[in-house]
């Protein structure tokens, strides 16, 4: 083969990946559209939707759904991703458990399964853990093919080596390249992102209706503190995969030092690890309340929820130590949409949101207040572990087939 049709052979293969990825991603915003609305949408020719379509009902990752209503009232067939025969699975690490999830590249929850991180337990003892428990489901889904994992972890996360670079509280899996030590023994793909960047990749797809959405933060307020960027409809990564790690931005210059290595980090004066210290030291010093030395968080939720006074004032202290960090965020990146989730907001989020809202809104300008949204987290699910299973699925409509079409081989190997 000369070396111009050869060059002519890959672009058009490029061209091809290109606009398959297109179809797939249209027809996965819309959910349920004609081959016509997806020619309109993508300003692909009708001959070449119809190419797509085809390959892709070849490998039953679309399905033709009825009849539905077109232009000038002509009835068209409805096609759709076929989410019950291709999945991910999405993994959310914590510090004290992991979950599971596995859901259809369209966006279904269909099992999700959690599994406690005792103190006890080294990082080798953890992957092995996890390794064998996403075999597991795996194994057990015996109608669907998992296409590929992708694994939430606290930051900071250093995307170039792949590796967490530390975790405050988390001792022993600083340097630890988590994708790694969990590919081993899978055919599939592993990828591996921050949660508060799959949590607010959760939001985005999710909420994909809402006009909000182009431009939003997700700050998860739980253990740990930091929050995911998506701006303009990109996630903001930064160099390392470090940016949005906003917990660990100062807001007190002479406070303790932090494992960052910085002083007076927002995540020591909101995480639920540092109120239940504060809550901890104050009954040391005979404060009453309903809460004892072996209360857990959730205790401390359920106190503030009953009035509890120093449950209340340690939330509400809280409350403000974000909305200062919020405060920063906003004059930083000037996001319109901030939404918050995790732990803290599980408490109580009527009352974090006035708190939250009432304190920004009297530490920012007028005119940057007018247009900005603030709010609890609405979905249904984890938005950390959908946001793990949905970048697994971006990831896969990247290339659909190039995942399916290994799949398969791989099953007809074995067979």
């Amino acid at each position: 083969m000369s070396k111009l049709k050869q060059n002519t052979s890959v672009n058009q293969e490029k061209q091809q990946r290109i606009n398959r990825s297109l179809v797939i991603n249209l027809l996965c915003r819309q959910r349920r559209c004609s081959r016509a609305d997806l020619a309109k949408l993508s300003g692909l020719k009708r001959a070449t939707i119809t190419n797509i379509v085809n390959e892709f009902m070849e490998y039953d990752l679309i399905l033709e759904d009825g009849l539905m209503e077109g232009e000038k009232g002509r009835r068209s067939i409805a096609i759709k991703i076929n989410g019950e025969k291709y999945c991910t699975i999405g993994v959310m690490l914590t510090r004290h458990y992991y979950t599971l999830g596995i859901m259809g590249i369209s966006g279904e929850v269909y099992r999700i399964e959690t599994y406690n991180v005792e103190s006890v337990m080294d990082v080798e003892a953890v992957m092995d853990s996890i390794r064998q428990n996403i075999r597991k489901m795996i194994d057990e889904e015996k109608e669907s093919q998992v296409l590929a994992v992708c694994i939430a972890v606290p930051g900071p996360y250093k995307r170039t080596k792949e590796r967490v670079v530390f975790v405050t509280h988390f001792p022993g899996w600083e340097g630890i390249e988590i994708e790694q030590r969990i590919q081993q023994g899978f055919d599939i793909p592993v990828f591996i992102e921050n949660d508060a960047n799959a949590g607010a990749c959760a939001q985005h797809w999710f909420c994909r209706d809402d006009k909000r959405n182009k431009d939003i933060v997700y700050i998860v307020a739980g253990q740990g503190i930091g929050c995911g960027m998506i701006l303009n409809d990109e996630l903001q990564t930064g160099r390392n995969g470090n940016a949005g790690e906003f917990g660990h931005t100062s807001i007190y210059y002479e406070g303790a030092k932090c494992e960052c290595g910085n002083h007076g980090c927002l995540e020591q004066y909101c995480s639920s690890i540092a109120i239940m210290k504060r809550i901890q030291d104050r009954l040391a010093k005979g404060e009453a309340s309903v809460l004892n030395q072996n209360s857990s968080f959730a205790d401390f939720g359920e106190a503030v929820r009953l009035g509890d006074a120093l449950a209340s004032d340690e939330y509400r202290r809280a409350c403000e130590f974000l909305a200062i960090g919020i405060v920063n965020l906003v004059n930083q990146i000037d996001p319109s949409d901030i939404i918050i989730g995790d732990l803290l907001a599980d408490v109580d989020p009527v009352k974090m949101l006035e708190i939250v809202q009432n304190t920004v809104k009297k530490r920012i300008n007028p005119f940057f207040w007018e247009d900005l949204t603030i709010r609890i987290d609405p979905l249904e699910y984890n938005p950390i572990l959908m946001g793990a299973g949905i970048i697994a699925v971006q990831k896969i409509l990247e290339d659909p087939l190039q995942y399916i079409k290994k799949g398969v081989k791989q099953t007809e190997e074995e067979g």
